[in-house]
């Protein structure tokens, strides 16, 4: 039997981050991997919240992470878990770096450590660059090896996702445009990242304001009661990136049957995925200029697309977010752990 010890499990970003491990911690057992809150344990598992300090600079928070981890791991085995919502490697990979931990981990990367070699406002490649901090990584193919998958993303942090409704065939709403089109003044080690988030959606607010006397539409922010039953009338819904790519909103489109509409996920890598542009999302710009066209597309076909689409994306995350395979991804994980480095 393994014996993990999770680090803090409850402060700040690591509740969210080591929430799945606690939805399947009596399963997985039975492959043999025990969560335990003794001192009597075999790895620890550290969140971000014990090695990344997003209100300090991006040197003093890499400085802070490295001798925090000093205190913590006191020389045990240790991995690292990154749980922000994107595929940044900002602020996680300055620290693993430096560090003795045997993994990283992160809900989402690049496909490809060659990706990581163009530098991105934030690391974000859907923020394009023209920051103060503007980051590429040059990872080698080793390293490279020891960044990997949790197993899980925002999908699995809702258990109730599981609760598919009928598919809607009488829909009365074109558009569901109901999301935040801005954040207030906001900063990443001391850089902002509102501009960015802000610029990306009201870009697509600004083109949807353009269609007002084309497309029925709903935009008036609600209580989630009346929101859910809103998107079950909508044929379309709207998912733009936000700090992350992957969103809550994806997954409550998939359960309420409603077409999503979302920039292109093909520079995304995640377990389990769901994305598959034209099968399970239709996809746009980052830049939302073919938004229309798309819209049109959709609507245009919306009897064979409301089935297919909304049929296909659920049969993906219930084969997908089986707790057997989030066990058996872990399982992979701490039997791979004597070819690290080799």
């Amino acid at each position: 039997m393994i014996k993990v010890k999770i680090l803090n499990p409850q402060k700040d970003r690591n509740e969210p981050t080591f929430r799945p491990l606690f939805f399947i911690q009596d399963k997985l057992r039975d492959y043999s991997i025990d969560i335990t809150d003794s001192d009597d344990f075999d790895y620890m598992f550290v969140g971000m919240s014990d090695f990344m300090n997003k209100k300090k600079s991006l040197k003093d928070s890499t400085e802070w992470g490295l001798e925090n981890l000093n205190k913590v791991t006191e020389g045990g085995d240790y991995f690292l878990f990154e749980g922000s919502d994107s595929t940044s490697l900002m602020g996680g990979y300055e620290v693993f770096d430096k560090s003795k931990a045997i993994y990283l981990f992160k809900n989402q990367t690049l496909n490809s450590r060659k990706d990581y070699k163009v530098p991105y406002a934030h690391n974000k490649w859907f923020w394009g660059n023209g920051s103060d901090l503007d980051l590429s990584y040059n990872i080698t193919p080793k390293k490279w090896e020891r960044i990997k998958l949790t197993g899980w993303n925002v999908g699995w942090l809702v258990p109730s996702y599981r609760q598919m409704y009928a598919i809607n065939t009488e829909k009365s709403i074109d558009l569901c445009a109901i999301f935040k089109e801005s954040v207030p003044i906001n900063r990443d080690h001391k850089s902002r990242n509102d501009k960015f988030y802000t610029s990306h959606r009201k870009g697509l607010w600004n083109k949807l304001q353009s269609f007002d006397d084309k497309y029925e539409m709903l935009t008036t922010r609600m209580p989630f009661e009346k929101y859910v039953r809103n998107l079950w009338y909508s044929k379309i819904s709207f998912s733009p990136f936000g700090m992350g790519e992957i969103c809550f909103r994806d997954f409550e489109c998939m359960q309420f049957g409603t077409i999503m509409i979302k920039p292109n996920q093909d520079m995304v890598r995640t377990k389990p995925d769901i994305y598959e542009a034209g099968k399970t999302y239709i996809d746009v710009k980052y830049d939302w200029s073919d938004l229309e066209e798309k819209i049109d597309y959709v609507l245009d076909n919306f009897n064979e697309l409301n089935q297919s689409m909304n049929e296909e994306i659920r049969r993906r995350f219930i084969d997908g977010y089986e707790p057997e395979k989030l066990c058996l991804h872990w399982y992979d994980i701490f039997s791979g752990i004597k070819n690290v480095g080799k």
